[in-house]
C-alpha cells in the first residue's frame, strides 16, 4: 500500500486543484504557500489566525481565498488596483496580488500590529505589488485620495454585514469595478436585501453569487458580488 502524503502535502495538492478550478496561476502557488507559512510564524507574536498547522491554514486561509479569481470577469483585463478591506492576515488580498502581478494591491487594516505583521509577511515572500496601510477603511480616501473611483476590485472577508461594508467601499470603485464579499451559504435574507438596497443606492448592481466548498466545512461558502456598470 502506498502511504498517504503528509497532511500539509495533501493541502498543497488541494490548493493546486483549486487553483486550476478558479483560474489562479499554478506558478504562484509556491509563493502563496510561503506566505501562509510566514503568517503562521508571525502568529506566535500577533494573532493573525486561529489555525495551528500549515494544513489547516492552507485550507482556511488560502483555499478559501482562491475563488476571488473566478469572481473577476474572464474576458476583462486584469484589475489595475485592488483593496482588501479589513485584511486581517493579508488574505484574500495577497491572492489578488499573486494572481495579477500588475495589480496595485492595498491591504487595509485598522489594527497597526496586524498591518505591521502582514507587511513583514509580504516582505518575507518578496511580493512587490502590495502596500499595507494601517488605517480604518473610512479614512482610506484621506490617506490615498487617488483611490477615489479608481479601484477595480475590492475584497471583503469577515469584516461586517453587506450594507455597511459596501457603503464604505463604494466610493473607491471604478466603472466596471467589483466588490466581492465572503459570506456563509445561509446568508440572512434581511442582510442580503439591505446590502442590495445600499448597493443600488450607490449605482451598483448585483452579479450572480459564486458558491464554493472548503474542506472540513459542513456548508458551502459564497461570494456576493456587486459591480459598478
Amino acid at each position: 500500500m502506498i502511504p498517504e502524503p503528509p497532511a500539509a502535502d495533501a493541502a498543497v495538492a488541494r490548493l493546486h486543484a483549486a487553483a486550476e478550478r478558479y483560474g489562479f496561476p499554478l506558478a504562484a502557488v509556491p509563493a502563496l504557500v510561503r506566505y501562509v507559512e510566514a503568517v503562521l510564524a508571525e502568529n506566535a507574536h500577533v494573532n493573525l489566525t486561529g489555525a495551528k498547522t500549515l494544513e489547516a491554514a492552507l485550507d482556511i486561509l488560502a483555499l478559501d481565498a482562491l475563488p476571488v479569481c473566478a469572481a473577476w470577469p474572464k474576458d476583462a483585463p486584469p484589475p489595475r488596483r485592488a483593496v482588501d478591506l479589513g485584511t486581517g492576515n493579508g488574505l484574500p488580498g495577497v491572492v489578488v496580488a499573486l494572481a495579477w502581478p500588475t495589480c496595485e494591491t492595498v491591504l487595509v487594516d485598522r489594527t497597526a500590529k496586524k498591518a505591521a505583521a502582514v507587511a513583514r509577511c509580504v516582505a518575507a515572500v518578496g511580493i512587490r505589488n502590495v502596500l499595507v496601510l494601517a488605517c480604518d477603511g473610512r479614512e482610506l480616501l484621506s490617506e490615498r485620495p487617488s483611490l477615489e473611483r479608481a479601484v477595480d476590485l475590492v475584497t471583503i472577508r469577515a469584516v461586517a454585514d453587506l450594507a455597511p461594508t459596501t457603503k464604505e467601499a463604494a466610493p473607491w470603485l471604478a466603472p466596471g469595478g467589483r466588490i466581492v464579499h465572503w459570506k456563509a451559504s445561509g446568508l440572512d435574507p434581511a442582510e442580503r436585501a439591505a446590502g442590495l438596497s445600499l448597493a443600488k443606492g450607490h449605482g451598483l448592481r448585483a452579479v450572480e453569487d459564486l458558491e464554493f466548498h472548503v474542506p472540513g466545512a459542513k456548508l458551502p461558502r459564497r461570494l456576493v458580488v456587486y459591480e459598478r456598470p
